[in-house]
């Protein structure tokens, strides 16, 4: 080969090289894995996602709370897709979630509490002030609701922990 051809071979394998080397060397995270559950992951964008619909809301929400939140619902969901709970509405993915969650939460848990009569009295008795002195029978409904959410609270809580107890999660990132 000519002296030439092999110059210009050289100087455009440089030239290439100069170009194409500059885009390995500045790599750039696109998204961070936060949390690991079982098979899946919780991405750095989904929880901020989240987080800034959280802080829109005005609670006061940690993004620590956020997280471990997400991985409560993500178990639940999970849970309710094992019983072949599904949903049928033309809502997003995010609202078909919360709806097979609510059920799962409606047939599983809430669906075994009871509350006994003389539970109901006693409450009323001790918080009769906050019914405005009405009699038992007419705010009846009222103490069984208070008294069923009170309970179906401790039971879902429990229940995650049980969950939370046989599920494999790893937080990789806690620094915000």
């Amino acid at each position: 080969m000519k002296l030439s051809v092999r110059i210009n071979i050289v100087f455009f394998l440089l030239l290439t090289s100069y170009f194409l080397l500059p885009t390995y060397s500045y790599a750039v995270d696109l998204d961070r894995i936060v949390a690991i559950i079982d098979d899946d992951v919780i991405l750095s964008s989904e929880l901020e996602d989240v987080f800034r619909i959280a802080a829109i809301a005005g609670n006061g929400i940690t993004r620590d709370e956020v997280l471990e939140d997400m991985i409560d619902r993500f178990l639940l969901l999970k849970q309710a897709k094992r019983f072949r709970i599904s949903s049928q509405g033309n809502g997003g993915e995010i609202y078909e979630d919360d709806r097979i969650v609510h059920e799962y939460i409606e047939k599983r848990i809430r669906a075994v509490i009871y509350i006994p009569f003389e539970k109901m009295e006693s409450y009323y008795m001790n918080n009769i002030e906050s019914y405005g002195n009405q009699k038992f029978h007419k705010v009846k409904d009222e103490v069984e609701a208070e008294l069923t959410k009170i309970e179906m609270k401790n039971r879902l809580k429990k229940h995650v922990n049980e969950l939370r107890s046989r599920a494999y999660i790893r937080v990789q990132v806690k620094e915000w």
